[in-house]
């Protein structure tokens, strides 16, 4: 059994969208997508410790996170709580490296990763189907997460199929600014498919050439046309050497894939006036 006066300390990692493609909008706002995620090693770092009361509170290093329920670290928490009546409380640290509003989802991965860690230090079992049902009411992105490794995303992203692919090798470029996910879905043009099945995706790659071959987001017009410089730097990644680069998610983080670790760190050192640089790996 857990010591209920140690903290836990939880790595809480980001992912990519190699593909996206909307299928359409529900009439709950939401919409149905189509995504092939990888889940890559760039973290944020979770320590979560006991509270002699019941209250829950975030904190984080760069003091972005909001304090209210729009926070996901504090709304997992609260809602862990209620679902199983807990009457204890924790303090939760968050180490930010993961970037509000690029597309990353940190957001999503710092509620998964807390409520593993909340799990742990108050000693509570679950099957994954009733955790599956709570973190998906989250985020769209928790489900990936949950399952925490290269997947094909489908509906709300709550539909979730395993996806091999090789080790990639990723340069992401953070352009310092924030794109509101609700807005770049709102502005894409959706081209209607008849048939989500339509879309011919495998499930298994082989090479990092298989991967590129797929690279694509159908959110990436929208976010140009509300940040043009979002395609001068897929256009500077692929000159230092990317094999192929497209935006992750709704953005704004733009990433390229390289086929070798020296080549990305030497493109990388020709980026930094873009923005924040992040070298990744694949997780798997």
């Amino acid at each position: 059994m857990k010591n209920n006066n140690e903290s836990i300390k939880i790595l809480s990692p980001a992912k990519v969208n190699l593909f996206l493609k909307v299928i359409s909008k529900r009439d709950d706002g939401y919409h149905n997508i189509v995504s092939i995620v990888d889940i890559i090693t760039l973290y944020d770092r979770i320590t979560i410790k006991p509270l002699p009361d019941d209250r829950i509170v975030v904190e984080d290093d760069k003091s972005i996170l909001p304090k209210d329920n729009s926070n996901t670290v504090y709304r997992a928490a609260n809602m862990l709580k209620e679902r199983y009546s807990i009457k204890k409380g924790a303090f939760i640290f968050v180490e930010k490296n993961i970037p509000i509003g690029s597309g990353l989802g940190g957001p999503s991965s710092n509620a998964v990763s807390t409520i593993k860690g909340l799990f742990n230090l108050w000693n509570l079992n679950a099957d994954k189907e009733k955790l599956f049902e709570l973190v998906k009411k989250i985020g769209a992105d928790c489900p990936l997460f949950l399952y925490g490794k290269p997947c094909r995303m489908e509906g709300i992203g709550d539909v979730i199929t395993p996806v091999e692919i090789p080790k990639l090798i990723y340069v992401i470029v953070y352009p310092k600014k924030a794109l509101s996910t609700k807005d770049v879905y709102n502005k894409v043009k959706i081209v209607l498919t008849k048939n989500k099945n339509d879309i011919k995706l495998i499930e298994k790659f082989k090479t990092t050439e298989d991967v590129i071959k797929i690279l694509h987001n159908d959110l990436e017009k929208a976010a140009i046309d509300m940040f043009p410089e979002l395609k001068s730097i897929k256009e500077i990644l692929i000159k230092e050497g990317a094999m192929g680069s497209i935006m992750s998610g709704s953005g704004s983080s733009v990433f390229g894939i390289f086929d070798d670790i020296e080549k990305a760190k030497r493109a990388m050192k020709n980026l930094d006036n873009l923005g924040s640089i992040f070298f990744a790996t694949s997780l798997n």
